[in-house]
């Protein structure tokens, strides 16, 4: 099931974000996010255990994708297709922009769903340049 994630969910909400960035609590502040009428953070539960999510900031049919995860041993489960998914219509958004690393291999799996390469960003990432990747729908 995909529902919008709420203070509730804060503590399996870090937990994941961990695996993302160690220092994830301190850069994300659910708090904030939650109640930032242009932030969207959707979550696939199983169970009531949080799978995955999407944080999207939002501007009108346009959205970034600020932060996407699934649990490492749930990735072929196209889990993240479905958070974007409903994501997409839930908002009803046009645009889908992201910036990921260049050595991400997640790389591959936004080409297939159709995300377009469309500029590399120098040093996004300190040391690491990113991609900047864009799907219209």
């Amino acid at each position: 099931m995909i529902q919008e994630i709420s203070i509730n969910n804060a503590d399996q909400y870090y937990k994941l974000g961990a695996e993302l960035n160690a220092n994830f609590i301190k850069l994300f502040n659910i708090d904030e996010i939650i109640n930032n009428k242009y932030n969207k953070i959707y979550g696939y539960f199983v169970n009531d255990e949080l799978l995955g999510f999407i944080h999207l900031l939002i501007s009108f049919e346009e959205a970034d994708i600020v932060n996407i995860i699934v649990k490492e041993e749930f990735r072929k489960e196209h889990i993240a297709t479905k958070l974007i998914d409903y994501a997409v219509k839930k908002n009803n958004l046009n645009v889908l922009n992201l910036e990921v690393r260049v050595s991400n291999p997640a790389v591959a799996f936004y080409k297939k769903i159709g995300f377009k390469l469309i500029r590399i960003i120098k040093n996004y990432y300190e040391s690491e340049d990113a991609y900047f990747m864009k799907k219209v729908f």
